[in-house]
Order: C-alpha cells, then structure tokens, then sequence
C-alpha cells in the first residue's frame, strides 16, 4: 500500500476517533442518535478493523443504528466481485454456477453472494473485498505506532502482545484457505444436538473465495417468540457448543455477534442452531482446556486448590497476579457463579462486572493486564453466550451442561491434572479455596446479652462500610479502631481468611466483626 493510501486509512480512523468522542459527549437523546449514526457509517465505510471495532458494540448496544453494522452494510457490485471470483477460480463463473445473485447484504472482510451450482446445490459465496487486505495491513500499521497510555500505561498491559495478537488474528481471518480448514475442524469436531455447520466446497475455496452449503434461517431477535421450550433447546445448544468446542475440541469461535449464526426447525421440526462465520477463532491447548476445567471444579468443592496456580497454567503473569493472590479465590467464585449451582442460573444474579468492582476495585485492571493477549477472544465467547440467554429469555443449569460437553473422563483427568509449577515464592504465599473464609459474622451485645446476629458470605466484608448503620459506623471512624480503606487493600492483598476484623465497644452495645 502507497503512502498515500496509507494516509487515507489514517484519515479516516481520524473521524472514527473523533465521532466517538461526539457520541460519548453528547446528552441531549436525538444528538446522541444522530451521533452514533454518523459513527456507524464511518465503521462501515472503513470497513476492514473499524468495521470489526463497530459490531463490538451492536453486541451491547440493541435494537441501535450499530445493529446494522451487524445486519450487513450496503455491497459492492455483483459486476465488481465477478471479476476477483473468476480471477480466483480460472475459469468462467458460468462454468461452475447456474446462477448467482446479488449480495443482500456486506461485512467487513467480504461479502457474501447466495448461488446455485452446475448440479442444482445451493451454495454462499464468500469473496474477500478488493484491496481489504493492503486496508487492514495500513490499520495495523497504524495501530502499531499508538502509545500505551492511560490505564493500559499505569496498569501494565503488554501492549506489543496484543497488537500481536490482533495482527495474527487479522492476517488469518484475511485468508478464506485458513478459515475454511477451521470450519471443517469444527464441523467434524463439536458435535452437538441441533447444531448445524455448513459444509465446505473445498475444490472451490482459494485465499479470497469461500464456498460452503447454503444456511438459512432467521436472527436471535426473531427467535424470542418461539415458544419456551424451543428457545431453552436453542440455549442448550448454544452452551453445549461453547463448552464442547473450548474443552473438547479447542477451537472456539471468537466473534460471537448476532449476525454470525441463523436459527431454524430442522425436517422434524426441531429448533436448530446454524454457526457462520469462522474466520475469527481461537485454539485453546490441552493444558490450558484441563486448567481452566480443574479451576472450575475447584471453584465447586472449595478444595486445597491454588487459582494462582491455575491462572498461571492459563497464561497469566504469575508475578503480577501475587500482588493480589489473596482474592483470587473469591474472584474466581465470581468469574464462574453460573457454574456453582445445580440448577438453572438466572443471569440477572450475576452482576459480575458491580461485583469484580468491589472486590478488586481498582485493581481490576491489574487482573486484566495479567491476563495474556488471545484471552480477550475468550471472554467474547463467552460474553456472547450470556447475550443470546438473556436475548432468549432462558435460565440453563451451567453446571449440568458443562458435565454432558465435557462428559465424565475428561472431567476426572482435569480433576487429576497436575499443574505446571511455579515459582516457588509464589507457590508459598498463595492463597487456595480451602483455606479462604466463608462467612463474615456480626455480633452484637448489650450489657453482656446477645442483641444482633448475622452471618453473611465472606465477600460482603468489602461492603461493610455500608452494612454498618450510619451513626455507629460515624462513631467507628471517630474512635479509630478500624481504617476500612485500609482493611479493604489488606484483604486484597491477603485474602478473605478466618480472622477478627475489630471489636467496638459503644456505651452498652459490644460489636464484634470477624471472618470464619
């Protein structure tokens, strides 16, 4: 790409940058509409990255002007994409197709064009946009150039890996050859009730052309009128295909939005689940699978497992995650709530992002700059996941469907997995489940009879602040017997273990705080 070119794409990631900022200023409800969309149609004339950046928020965002972005953008030409088509197959396009028809609809790599073969099979053609790659290559240059600053600076982020990571991620997303090897994988791999993947044409697939067997359906959004057992057969499908693909098969699918899968009945008149789109994957090794797995079982029994230990197996920066070890057994129990009851979870208890905030406060971020590159594909996944159940309307028992992914052999082997070592400073000073308090107990006493009782889980300890009525916890802060700031960066840091917090006594009344 000229330097030129090279200059426009930066010009126009300019006005990306600037309309965001317009959206995020802007109060008054019909400016702000008009705001994101004028950003939506610089996402989707940039198309490449932008484009990709765009459909992130379509995914948090409803029924808004980024949803289009998701729907697909206005296509290029079917005349246009012919020529690159025959140029990629060698031949005339006649030659293979009866017919072939105009796109409904365009993405940020490509766009998609419904035909018919020679022998009557109803086929989706996938061809890559003239010149998106030198686009893409010119965005990461640029995206190579910016500074870590702000919170990625303060907290640590290894900006180079994930700028590594996003180049890599790019550059195989943008070779249809790649994308159609992993779809086949996956296809022949997660096999799960009411799942469908289409089926690669492979004599007809090139770096710039995909051809697959033709899906049809309707989006997520039409499926909430389903009735409620066909939308919990889709929402198992949905879990069990995320669970299958992460611990069995390793290859999960990264960019869950709603525009990459269709939702049908089957030639019996079940509901069917059809997965697209698998330019964006991420593989996931046998150690990190049986890590994650033996982290979640652990997670369940509250045994002597170490999470650090886990974490590190993840490829998390050990030596960062021991400044706050001491709450990784209580944010664990956050990151996998769903997975710690036997029956069907409702996501609205979750509240995982409030209650990270206040366990860890600040030092979320610490976690997160802890945490390797590719792990952001991960929590997509899973992030989508969650969306479609509550699109749905559904509660599923995670728990009893992470067991039928997974089934009962690998579930002992992860159980049974010995994790690789770590340092042995680390090891000594890292807190396990078993060793973490599970209750934080109130008494109170007045004139030496019991007066108040109350026995809550041990996390609400970072809430004590405001369980403690307003005028005794003014006259705790005048006496000072307690700093709770600092009490919070002590837990922290230590962990939520058995310990007496502070003991207030107040005319007749005794208030005793601890941790069991």
């Amino acid at each position: 790409m000229t330097l030129l070119q090279t200059a426009k794409r930066a010009l126009k990631l300019f006005r990306i940058g600037r309309a965001a900022k317009t959206v995020l200023r802007t109060q008054n409800e019909t400016e702000h509409l008009l705001a994101k969309r004028a950003l939506v149609a610089l996402f989707a004339d940039a198309r490449g990255i932008s484009m990709k950046a765009g459909q992130l928020f379509a995914g948090n965002d409803g029924a808004t002007p980024f949803q289009e972005l998701v729907s697909g953008i206005e296509p290029l030409p079917l005349k246009t994409m012919l020529s690159l088509l025959e140029q990629e197959l060698g031949q005339p396009v006649k030659n293979i197709f009866r017919k072939i028809e105009p796109a409904i609809a365009a993405a940020s790599l490509g766009q998609v064009h419904l035909a018919e073969l020679r022998n009557g099979d109803k086929v989706a053609i996938k061809i890559r946009y003239p010149d998106i790659a030198e686009a893409v290559d010119a965005e990461l240059r640029l995206i190579g150039l910016l500074p870590g600053v702000g919170p990625v600076k303060r907290w640590g982020f290894d900006v180079e890996a994930y700028k590594k990571s996003l180049r890599d991620n790019m550059q195989r997303e943008l070779d249809y050859r790649s994308e159609a090897h992993r779809q086949q994988y996956f296809g022949q791999t997660v096999i799960v009730p009411g799942l469908q993947v289409p089926t690669i044409v492979k004599d007809l697939c090139s770096e710039c052309v995909l051809v697959q067997s033709r899906a049809e359906g309707v989006s997520i959004d039409k499926v909430s009128d389903w009735p409620l057992q066909e939308r919990l057969v889709i929402g198992q499908t949905l879990m069990l295909t995320l669970f299958k693909s992460l611990f069995v098969a390793g290859e999960v699918h990264g960019d869950p939005h709603p525009g990459n899968s269709f939702y049908s009945h089957d030639q019996n008149g079940q509901p069917q689940v059809t997965l697209l789109d698998f330019g964006c994957t991420l593989t996931i090794t046998e150690q990190r699978r049986l890590a994650l797995l033996k982290l979640i079982v652990a997670c369940r029994e509250k045994n002597t497992v170490k999470p650090l230990e886990c974490f590190a197996a993840l490829g998390f920066d050990g030596k960062k995650l021991n400044v706050i070890s001491g709450s990784l057994p209580a944010l664990s129990q956050l990151l996998f709530k769903p997975f710690l009851v036997s029956y069907s979870f409702d996501l609205k208890q979750w509240r995982l992002g409030d209650s990270i905030n206040d366990l860890l406060g600040d030092y979320r971020w610490w976690f997160r700059s802890a945490g390797p590159s590719d792990l952001f594909l991960l929590l997509r996944a899973f992030q989508g996941l969650t969306q479609q159940l509550q699109q749905l309307e559904v509660s599923l028992s995670w728990w009893a469907l992470l067991q039928q992914a997974v089934g009962p052999k690998l579930l002992r082997q992860a159980i049974q997995y010995q994790l690789p070592s770590i340092d042995e400073e680390l090891e000594m000073t890292a807190l396990s489940f078993a060793q973490q308090a599970k209750h934080l107990c109130v008494r109170v006493t007045e004139d030496n009879e019991p007066y108040v009782s109350v026995k809550m889980p041990a996390e609400a300890v970072f809430e004590l602040e405001q369980l403690i009525p307003q005028d005794v916890l003014e006259r705790i802060n005048a006496s000072g017997i307690i700093d709770f700031q600092q009490l919070g960066v002590a837990l922290r840091v230590n962990g939520i273990t058995p310990q007496d917090l502070f003991v207030f006594e107040d005319q007749r009344k005794i208030y005793k705080v601890w941790l069991e």
